[in-house]
């Protein structure tokens, strides 16, 4: 049988498929320095035709490769980590065999996305506590001016102003502990009979006030009459409110926003549309990752988590959420919940 004949081969013969499959790069060199074998994960990270630079010798290799930079690499006493080509990557060599007939492993890691990653946090933490301070110093200078005995006109205009920081701050507390549990599993969804017209509906009219702030025309549509789910009706108020918000966050004076939902078959969809700045097309895709901010949204304030956060809520509730946008003209967000129970 052909697997008896498997079984009979030589381990070693092997050796070069399972290379192939790993995930982390391999070269292996001769003890001169000569590229004996690339595996398909090493080509990639170093940018080559693996057949192109096998043979020869890693000093003949162009002085600016990312090649020759990384293989020139003496990583044989400690790891070694070089940035090369937009990409971070960890090599180390391991010796095998003897000094003379021996062969050089050489492993690479792609760190790119990680230390990408960390350093989009590194950013974050930097503006957070810069955009934490924001509201702070507004209550504070508000509080500061209702001490001894204020007029009735100066707690009427104080008062909504303290209110709108605070909410603000606890939305911004709010993201960054929903940020932490969704990296460690945590995220918390409790299910129960949600009437979903009025959930939908209070939310809007308590985001009307902030968009005559904006001097944004905010109005609503809902074919009635939407259903009941079986939902996590605060956590679905955060994903509207983040939704909204950011609609009249990116809409200028004197543009609009519109949100519909209706009842299909077997799901409510909603959708919330805008005449704001828009998402350039190739950053469309990224806009649901964690402290994502768009190219042209320098100057806005906010995390670049609510998006992410809002995109977890809606697929714990087993829905989707996806957008669509032109760059100046504006942007369409669409959830669809499902679980429709009367």
């Amino acid at each position: 049988m052909y697997e008896d004949q498997l079984t009979k081969q030589p381990l070693h013969d092997f050796a070069p498929l399972v290379l192939e499959e790993l995930s982390i790069g391999v070269v292996v060199l001769s003890r001169r320095g000569v590229i004996q074998s690339v595996n398909r994960s090493a080509a990639e990270l170093l940018g080559v035709d693996a057949t192109a630079i096998t043979g020869r010798q890693v000093d003949t290799l162009p002085l600016k490769s990312v090649a020759y930079r990384v293989l020139s690499e003496n990583s044989r006493d400690e790891p070694v980590h070089i940035s090369a080509d937009n990409r971070y990557m960890w090599l180390y060599t391991r010796s095998v065999g003897n000094e003379h007939d021996g062969i050089d492993l050489v492993e690479l890691h792609d760190l790119t996305r990680e230390r990408h990653e960390i350093r989009q946090r590194e950013e974050f933490v930097a503006m957070m506590t810069h955009d934490l301070k924001s509201p702070l110093t507004v209550m504070m200078g508000y509080v500061q001016a209702l001490y001894g005995t204020p007029s009735p006109e100066l707690v009427a205009t104080c008062i909504p102003e303290l209110d709108r920081s605070t909410k603000r701050l606890r939305g911004m507390i709010e993201d960054i502990l929903d940020a932490y549990r969704m990296e460690v599993g945590l995220l918390q969804i409790s299910k129960g009979p949600c009437p979903f017209g009025d959930l939908l509906g209070e939310c809007c009219g308590e985001m009307l006030y902030e968009a005559e702030l904006q001097g944004v025309r905010l109005s609503w549509h809902f074919t009635d009459p939407l259903p009941v789910l079986h939902a996590d009706a605060r956590q679905l108020i955060r994903v509207f409110a983040n939704l909204i918000s950011n609609a009249i966050k990116f809409t200028p004076r004197g543009g609009s926003i519109e949100i519909q939902a209706k009842a299909e078959q077997n799901h409510v969809q909603i959708t919330i549309s805008d005449t704001g700045i828009g998402i350039p097309e190739d950053e469309l895709g990224k806009i649901f990752q964690k402290y994502y901010r768009c190219s042209h949204t320098a100057g806005y304030k906010g995390t670049g988590l609510g998006l992410a956060i809002s995109k977890a809520f809606v697929e714990a509730h087993g829905g989707e959420i996806s957008a669509a946008s032109v760059a100046g003209k504006g942007t369409t967000f669409t959830v669809i919940l499902p679980g429709v129970s009367g």
